[in-house]
């Protein structure tokens, strides 16, 4: 490293000297002369001015647009029409491509065709419904007649066993008066013989209640049977009702399908090219053109490990054009958690918004400012290089041959830090304040009389 005292220095100072003495014989130059001394260089200066010095690093990052698509298609088919051309900007939903949609259409008449066919089954299985519906009807009024019938038998049982008893009763008096001789033996007869016809007639009767009954039982297992039948239809309908939703079901697929045929942008954006033409038959998947939103993009930096406990998110991050200037700012958005092995660098994305000059996976310069302090700045016109080493020349005051006061031109040694937009980072070798000469440096010398440059002279240029 070179210092102001180094010997190294010293002989480029020397070297500096002479080549200025060569420089100012050579050059005519604008002089104001000075009575008894040497003329003085009309020059430019400014101060040199603390200000707030960056700390950043330059890398060479890819940009990439936050929202890029792939089109492809969700059919096969043969392009029928393309509706934008290549690089045109587009809106979300506009058509970009129809296709022909030959098996779609297929598809579409086959499953409207099925639903169809399960609705007229749909229609069957009602109609099934309502035979067991009348089915059961029938049987619950056979079951409340053959429930009438029973009961009317019970009655009729009821009433010849009523009778039976009296003439039960009867016989059995008529027994204890032919004994004592009060009544006669045809009395007795007939009273035996009203006796067995009561018991036959309660014998006929209880047959009958007990068909009826057998009756009730037949009527009942037949409603239960309809009943069951009712139940089954019903399912039935539930089950065609599902078939007729899956068969609707599929035909909306195939609708869906069918509207797949036109190949809409999801984004907005500027499209790109597109490999296949009107005419060519494409396949589910394949690619027929890209959409990418310019707008905004990040910014894919691999930053060394050794920034790692610098690097943070919100790190303000500029992108440098060819002239070097400033062109888009952003800032770190994203730090990945791992470090590539291979080159032991961390990926961090910063975003931008697109000023119009940013295009998708380009290749760009970027600054990140790790951080500010205060420091001293110089504009970059006022340096020159001798052997690798940066000098200024600063105006001074001293004193001429006549001993009155004059700026002269003193040349110092500097050591520079990172350029900060038009001006140097001073390290060391002037302090804020001094005036630096910033024109005709190479009309300069140590110790040549100077003066500020006027507006008049400035005029005659």
């Amino acid at each position: 490293m070179v210092t102001p005292n180094s010997p190294c220095l010293k002989r480029l100072l020397g070297t500096a000297i002479a080549l200025s003495l060569l420089a100012a014989a050579c050059s005519p130059g604008k002089q104001q002369g000075g009575a008894g001394g040497p003329p003085a260089f009309q020059v430019k200066m400014q101060a040199a001015a603390k200000g707030l010095v960056s700390d950043s690093s330059e890398y060479v990052g890819n940009l990439e647009a936050k929202q890029r698509v792939r089109l492809a298609p969700r059919i096969d088919g043969r392009i029928l029409r393309i509706f934008v051309d290549s690089g045109e900007r587009v809106a979300a939903g506009q058509k970009i491509v129809e296709l022909q949609p030959t098996r779609e259409q297929e598809n579409v008449r086959a499953a409207a065709s099925q639903v169809n066919i399960e609705k007229a089954n749909l229609n069957a299985r009602q109609a099934d419904l309502r035979a067991a519906e009348a089915e059961r009807a029938r049987a619950e009024a056979q079951v409340e007649e053959a429930r009438a019938n029973l009961a009317r038998a019970d009655a009729d049982v009821q009433d010849i066993q009523a009778e039976l008893e009296l003439a039960q009763k009867n016989y059995a008096r008529f027994v204890f008066l032919v004994k004592e001789g009060a009544q006669s033996q045809q009395d007795l007869d007939n009273r035996t013989r009203d006796l067995n016809t009561r018991k036959a007639q309660l014998a006929s009767r209880i047959k009958t209640r007990d068909s009826l009954r057998g009756s009730l039982n037949a009527s009942v297992k037949s409603l239960q049977a309809a009943e069951k039948r009712v139940e089954q239809a019903l399912a039935n309908i539930d089950s065609q009702k599902a078939a007729v939703a899956r068969a609707e079901g599929q035909l909306g697929v195939s609708s869906q399908m069918l509207g797949f045929n036109t190949v809409t942008a999801p984004i907005n954006g500027i499209v790109g090219d597109f490999p296949s033409k009107v005419g060519d038959y494409v396949e589910i998947g394949e690619e027929l053109t890209t959409i990418t939103n310019n707008q905004t993009f990040d910014l894919r930096i691999s930053v060394p490990t050794e920034r790692r406990a610098q690097l943070r998110t919100g790190l303000p991050v500029e992108t440098i054009d060819a002239d070097g200037k400033v062109a888009v700012k952003g800032q770190v958005t994203f730090i990945s958690p791992n470090v590539n092995n291979s080159n032991q660098t961390i990926l961090a994305k910063a975003t931008f918004r697109n000023d119009g000059s940013l295009r998708d996976n380009q290749y760009v310069k970027a600054r990140i400012v790790w951080g500010q302090q205060p420091g001293v700045l110089i504009p970059t016109t006022a340096v020159t290089r001798i052997g690798g080493q940066a000098f200024v020349f600063v105006a001074q005051q001293a004193e001429n041959q006549q001993r009155k006061p004059t700026l002269v031109a003193k040349q110092k040694p500097v050591i520079l830090g990172s350029i900060q937009g038009q001006d140097y980072a001073v390290r060391s070798g002037i302090k804020a304040g001094e005036k630096v000469i910033t024109s005709g440096l190479l009309n300069l010398q140590d110790g040549t009389p100077v003066a500020q440059e006027t507006i008049a002279s400035e005029q005659k240029k």
